[in-house]
């Protein structure tokens, strides 16, 4: 059975506010974040991916392989996992895996490193992204930056990777077409598609583990708007297990990063003893994985850094414009 050893989380520190950015472009209506996370000009997934590991890492460099996955990376035909080995000071054995392909796809990368890791030779996941929008259309994809690490083992760690169960029905909510940089993306189908395969998932977990959703201390979700939170009530998920877990509607969608800040939130507020349901989705597919926390787990603070720094409207679209079609 994996394990998780360690984890860090990485969050831009400056924050613009949503409503302004909808006023700006003639959006009216009640933003649906408060603010964006919003990375500066020298960050970006790379960047962040290094902050998130570097903490999870510590003084402990050990790893035997390091998957990376992110579907904002900042170039193309090249493994992101590898420069993060080189950046990072890891032995150049240190073997590089890439994921990518929909929002959810740090289940697959946990299921991977569970392969792949021993007592010997943890996996480094690392998850980050900034999937930025064009102009007005951030106010519906509320595009937003984050990253998240995990150091996973077969023993010693704090929490143990239980049982998972999967439901998927293939849909177009969030894509991309050929070589475009800007997601396209349909909220309605988003959120219809999501409920579905996440009840789904939940409730096969629930089949195939014999444990109550209700019985999880937290659930830990993917989260690109807050209707598809909402949406998690039909699967039998209660707000006081989101409660230490919510973040979209205080800093916007960090894209395939979701699931890890999430996860990172509940193991800061966790104990031993603790439960969390970790609860991915993308492309319409959903993972639900159940994670026994077993020791206390070393917290990293990542909720302290949510409020952030503000900044104005004019400096978000400096730091944006054009920057879905090219990397600044």
């Amino acid at each position: 059975m994996a394990e998780i050893a360690r984890y860090g989380a990485y969050l831009p520190k400056y924050r613009v506010p949503l409503g302004d950015v909808q006023k700006f472009f003639g959006r009216p209506g009640r933003p649906r974040a408060r603010t964006l996370s919003i990375p500066a000009l020298d960050e970006d997934a790379l960047t962040m991916a290094f902050e998130a590991a570097d903490q999870a890492l510590g003084a402990d460099r050990k790893v035997g392989a390091v998957i990376s996955l992110s579907l904002s990376a900042p170039f193309g035909l090249r493994k992101m996992s590898l420069t993060l080995v080189r950046a990072l000071g890891l032995p150049d054995s240190t073997q590089g895996y890439d994921l990518a392909g929909h929002p959810g796809s740090l289940s697959d990368a946990f299921e991977l490193a569970g392969a792949l890791a021993t007592a010997a030779k943890p996996v480094l996941v690392v998850v980050s992204d900034y999937v930025v929008s064009f102009e007005e259309k951030v106010c519906d994809t509320l595009a937003a930056g984050g990253a998240a690490a995990f150091v996973v083992t077969r023993s010693g760690g704090f929490a143990k990777i239980g049982r998972s169960a999967r439901s998927a029905d293939e849909v177009y909510d969030v894509w991309f077409l050929a070589r475009e940089r800007e997601p396209r993306y349909r909220m309605e189908v988003l959120s219809e598609a999501s409920q579905k395969a996440t009840v789904g998932a939940i409730k096969a977990l629930e089949q195939a583990s014999k444990t109550p959703t209700s019985a999880y201390k937290f659930v830990a979700a993917s989260q690109p708007h807050p209707q598809v939170l909402r949406g998690l009530g039909k699967a039998g998920i209660s707000g006081d297990q989101l409660a230490k877990t919510s973040f979209v509607g205080e800093i916007g969608n960090v894209g395939a990063a979701s699931l890890g800040i999430a996860l990172a939130l509940s193991f800061d507020a966790a104990k031993a003893g603790d439960s969390v349901l970790a609860v991915s989705y993308g492309a319409g597919e959903a993972t639900a994985t159940a994670i026994d926390v077993v020791a206390k787990p070393p917290a990293v603070g990542i909720a302290e850094k949510i409020p952030g720094e503000a900044i104005d409207l004019g400096t978000f679209y400096l730091w944006t414009r054009g920057r879905q079609a090219e990397p600044h």
